[in-house]
């Protein structure tokens, strides 16, 4: 029996390019981001069921409660890690035989990122173990931690390049492709984006979930060595005093954190 478990953004998600109006809970087009991501989700968890697949979980990783998943249009098949904010998935062990990245966006600094940013629009980099990572990486760690693959990845270009750098024969779906640089807001870079109409993503992700299933145990993931060494540079001085204010957060430089953990979800930014 096969036990799946998606994490889900917005940022990469169909459709959406505008952080201020369609990321943030105030903005005047985030109900419809939401709708556009519920949408994906949904689609995902058809193309895994047909692959195959007998559980399926979803955490919406987006922001505060509810995190960027609407549950009254959620697929009757999944279920959906609530409450549990933004700090990292919950609730996966093991017992799962895959995850999957849904409506992802590449890390702080990428060429052609739509809504390029790392966690916050404060860090400029993270490493982890001096391999350079965002929340791509973070989450392909984690899971890899409990031994638990990474087998899909859907959001704009530079996402899926960014995961295939750690998963090279990752099934990869791009729904939007960057432009040229529209503003930056921090190490939050906004760019003007080319879109695959809703409807076309939504195949797509469908398709590529149902093949994703037939690569569990086929495809060479990454390793991380334990202890997990994890550095921060932030934009400011200023955020990294506040950082180095956590349980085992030292300040190692003006704009540099060091923590150093025996799991990759205890890493806090």
């Amino acid at each position: 029996m096969s036990k799946v478990y998606i994490v889900c953004d917005i940022e990469g998600v169909t459709g959406v390019v505008d952080f201020k109006e369609q990321c943030c809970e105030d903005g005047k087009y985030y109900a419809q981001a939401v709708r556009l991501a519920t949408l994906e989700l949904n689609a995902l968890v058809e193309g895994v069921l047909e692959g195959g697949a007998k559980e399926v979980y979803a955490w919406p990783g987006h922001g505060s409660f509810p995190g960027g998943i609407d549950v009254e249009l959620l697929h009757p098949e999944c279920k959906l890690v609530m409450h549990a904010s933004d700090g990292g998935p919950v609730g996966f062990d093991k017992s799962f035989n895959a995850m999957f990245l849904l409506g992802l966006h590449s890390m702080a600094g990428s060429e052609k990122g739509v809504l390029s940013h790392s966690f916050t629009p404060f860090v400029k980099n993270v490493w982890l173990n001096n391999t350079r990572i965002g929340e791509i990486g973070l989450n392909i760690a984690a899971f890899a931690n409990v031994g638990v693959p990474t087998v899909f990845v859907s959001g704009d270009e530079e996402a899926v390049w960014e995961a295939r750098g750690f998963i090279p024969r990752i099934q990869g779906v791009t729904v939007k492709w960057g432009l040229e640089e529209k503003f930056s807001l921090g190490a939050l870079t906004v760019r003007k984006a080319t879109s695959l109409a809703p409807k076309k993503a939504q195949d797509a992700i469908r398709e590529n979930a149902k093949t994703a299933m037939k690569k569990i145990g086929q495809i060479k993931q990454p390793t991380f060595e334990k202890p997990y060494y994890f550095k921060v540079e932030y934009i400011e001085e200023k955020y990294a005093e506040l950082a180095a204010k956590a349980p085992g957060v030292d300040k190692i430089g003006p704009l540099t954190t060091l923590q150093v953990r025996e799991r990759v979800s205890d890493f806090v930014i």
